[in-house]
């Protein structure tokens, strides 16, 4: 097997191995060995756990406030509960120290499994037992789990199964007004959320098969429903427990127990695995990357991709929370993290999912209109955190004052109005990507328009410097608030400008009577439309400085330098304390929290020479602490590019093994912020096509630059474009490109420089040395 961290293996690269059983990685390993399928996320913990272990099943869609402070996804009462009694002593690994443990995650067909071998003292009995379960695909509100056990002689055996409602919550019991029972051979738990009144409902169905039951009972208890079942089980007789753990909740349907009950009738484990994998077989010929020299690096990048596959939503238009579905931290709620993060692989492999995540901000868009009416503004100011209605969930408070210990008023969520250009670039990137003028008219104009409509009430003018600027602003760098000009959200906001007028010009000359009505419904006139191009020709542009270097914001040069810029930590009176505005550490200096003009050179490769992204790489690098999980991998996407495949994989290795080798510690100051790092999963795609593979698309024409690193020879991947699928596999000497029975015109492909045109079947090129 292949040594992945020190205590994760794989042996294919198809599976993450966990040979140790460690109680206190139980928060890492939970989130690590998951499964979903963005309807819902359960934990990677094991049938006989409960609340204490971190137990979660949480489900998208059901946002309650319980403490009157934090909305966040509800954790539902585990319907997969099961503990085992062999000769009234309980089976436990917490008990018994296991012997030949083994967790598995297999990322080809979603399940996780549990091996061990156990040998209770009193008897000497050794008993084998096997646990697999996993998120079906076919049916996303159910969950089938397995267990197989085994004995050396023959025994008494004890089965408690059931409903476990004493959940894990971060922020308040969600649950209330309990009703528990039995109905067609089934256990259920109806309940209502507090804040909301929403129902949600969890049954759970029992298959047992190779034990001789002697008698069965209903347990009832506050928190709880179950069935004891005593028995017996011949020596080397295989018992099989099978439960089909289903979770409806009223804001899909009128009557969820019904439904719950419905879907319940006619599982077959066997087949529904089968189905399971075939379905997880066409989702890895979309998104698999493989490196055939380098197993390590090639199982890291699947255990992301896996990761951020199951934190999206595919059966309605709802976000990926920044944590996914692994836990509550950050409620589930979109950030821009979506957008920037997590669309991209969707956009060059899944137009269908990356049409459902940006249909969720059109269906957001009167929740934004909310925020910036609320806030003096006009048009749709994106909320920073995002759930179903698109109103805004951050609070206004969450640190405090390391001398005074009252709360700091941060601002996150007024200051922070970069979100809105991203969800502009996001549209537009969308329609370069499929073409898809019928999805611009039908959802992307009203969204841009009203964008750089709030934008254009955000601006402020200056007569003496002829000039709009963007005054108390926070950019990604989040430890500096209260700026003016920061450079990635002035340059956003003059792209939004500019595609909002682009946008307006084509359909005007294309559907001309399909604009008409969208403005007309938005109510907006030519004087309107006139502003938005006096902003989009006169926006101030933070240029490149004698150096190449722009400034990250006005005054920002004058800072303090402080380098090398971890020296900062010896400023601080206390660990937990927050480095950044009003008085933090970080406020008076250079030191940034995570990739900012870098964000912006990622983002818009085109706009700045190979010399400027050097000047800007070599100044912001040294001085960014990159204390967020999204900074490594922006760092490493404009290193490949740059050339710098050293550093770039560096910052690679930082990114998709974040979660891999628990390098972020899962509570900060107090806050539970553990869990799957959802942007850092998306963006390890992003790192190796955009990134090492120099892979863009402009126009008709597919863009590579390879800079792929020697540890892996060669790398392969595909994408889909208008249609037709491409599969590619590069190195730094030749590319290939197939392609198979497309329907569609093809694109060229410029390699370095060199333009070439494409063909149906096996597409071979050199790359040559271009001055």
């Amino acid at each position: 097997m292949d040594k992945i961290s020190d205590h994760l293996m794989t042996e294919t690269g198809w599976e993450l191995i966990e040979s140790n059983y460690d109680p206190s990685q139980s928060i890492n390993s939970g989130s690590n060995f998951m499964i979903g399928n963005g309807f819902l996320g359960y934990r990677g913990t094991m049938a006989e756990d409960t609340h204490k272990d971190y137990v979660g099943c949480f489900v998208t869609d059901t946002w309650d406030n319980a403490d009157g402070k934090w909305e966040e996804l509800c954790n539902v009462p585990n319907g997969l509960f099961t503990q085992i009694f062999v000769e009234d002593t309980p089976l436990s690994i917490k008990q018994q120290k296991p012997q030949q443990f083994k967790r598995r995650l297999n990322f080809k067909n979603g399940v996780n499994s549990v091996n061990y071998r156990s040998i209770l003292t009193k008897d000497r009995i050794t008993v084998r037992y096997h646990e697999e379960k996993f998120a079906s695909l076919s049916d996303y509100h159910v969950i089938p789990m397995k267990i197989e056990l085994t004995a050396d002689q023959d025994i008494h055996l004890k089965i408690i199964e059931g409903i476990d409602g004493k959940v894990w919550n971060l922020n308040g019991e969600h649950l209330t007004k309990y009703k528990m029972d039995a109905l067609k051979n089934s256990l259920y738990f109806l309940a209502n959320t507090v804040e909301k009144n929403q129902k949600i409902v969890i049954t759970s169905h029992l298959q047992l098969a190779g034990m001789e039951v002697a008698k069965q009972q209903l347990i009832k208890r506050r928190n709880g429903i179950f069935n004891e079942i005593d028995g017996y089980l011949k020596k080397n007789q295989p018992i099989k427990i099978i439960k089909y753990m289903c979770v409806f909740h009223s804001n899909e349907c009128s009557d969820p127990l019904k439904y719950a009950y419905e879907s319940n009738a006619s599982y077959d484990y066997s087949e529904m695995k089968k189905l399971n994998e075939m379905l997880w077989n066409k989702k890895w010929e979309k998104y698999d990357i493989q490196i055939p020299g380098n197993i390590v690096d090639e199982t890291a990048i699947r255990f992301n991709t896996y990761h951020s596959v199951i934190a999206t939503p595919t059966h309605a238009s709802l976000p990926i929370g920044a944590r996914g579905l692994s836990c509550q931290a950050y409620q589930g709620a979109a950030f821009w993290d979506q957008e920037i993060f997590n669309l991209p692989m969707y956009l060059y492999t899944d137009s269908q999912i990356a049409e459902k995540l940006l249909k969720y901000r059109y269906e957001t868009l009167n929740g934004a209109k909310r925020k910036a009416e609320r806030l003096g503004f006009r048009g749709a100011f994106y909320a920073w955190i995002s759930g179903k209605t698109g109103d805004e969930l951050c609070p206004d408070f969450f640190f405090k004052d390391v001398l005074t210990d009252r709360p700091i008023r941060n601002h996150f969520n007024d200051w922070q109005i970069h979100i809105t250009p991203d969800i502009v670039y996001a549209y537009w990137k969308y329609y370069l990507i499929t073409k898809d003028e019928q999805f611009l008219i039908d959802y992307g104009a009203e969204v841009i328009l009203e964008s750089v409509r709030f934008l254009s009430t955000r601006v402020v003018y200056l007569p003496d410097r002829k000039r709009y600027e963007l005054w108390k602003i926070q950019g990604p760098d989040e430890y500096h608030e209260n700026v003016e000009n920061n450079a990635f959200t002035n340059y956003q906001t003059k792209y939004a400008f500019d595609i909002a007028l682009k946008v307006m010009e084509m359909l005007n000359k294309n559907i001309p009577e399909q604009l008409l009505a969208v403005l007309d419904r938005i109510e907006m006139n030519q004087r309107e439309i006139d502003l938005f191009n006096d902003i989009a020709e006169k926006i101030y542009l933070p240029s490149p400085g004698k150096q190449g270097v722009i400034e990250q914001f006005d005054g920002y040069f004058g800072l303090e330098s402080l380098l090398p810029v971890e020296n900062i930590k010896e400023r601080l009176i206390r660990k937990d304390e927050y480095y950044g505005w009003p008085n933090g550490v970080a406020v008076y200096t250079q030191a940034i929290k995570q990739a900012d003009v870098i964000q912006l050179i990622t983002m818009h490769p085109e706009m700045f020479s190979l010399q400027i992204k050097q000047a800007n790489y070599d100044y912001y690098e040294p001085r960014t602490l990159h204390f967020s999980s999204l900074s490594p991998s922006v760092y490493a996407q404009a290193a490949a590019q740059i050339g710098y495949v050293e550093s770039a994989m560096d910052y690679f290795k930082k990114s998709v093994f974040i979660d891999l080798k628990n390098t972020n510690d899962p509570v900060s100051g107090g806050t539970f912020i553990g869990g799957i790092h959802t942007a850092a999963a998306g963006a390890a795609w992003q790192i190796v096509v955009n990134g090492f593979s120099g892979f863009d698309v402009q126009n008709d024409t597919i863009y590579l630059n390879p800079q792929i690193p020697e540890v892996w020879g060669k790398l392969s991947f595909s994408v889909e474009l208008r249609g037709t699928r491409y599969q590619m596999t590069l190195n730094n000497h030749f590319v290939e490109v197939t392609i198979n029975d497309s329907k569609h015109p093809l694109m060229s492909l410029s390699i370095n420089k060199y333009v070439y045109e494409l063909k149906e079947g096996v597409n071979r090129f050199l790359i040559g040395n271009v001055d």
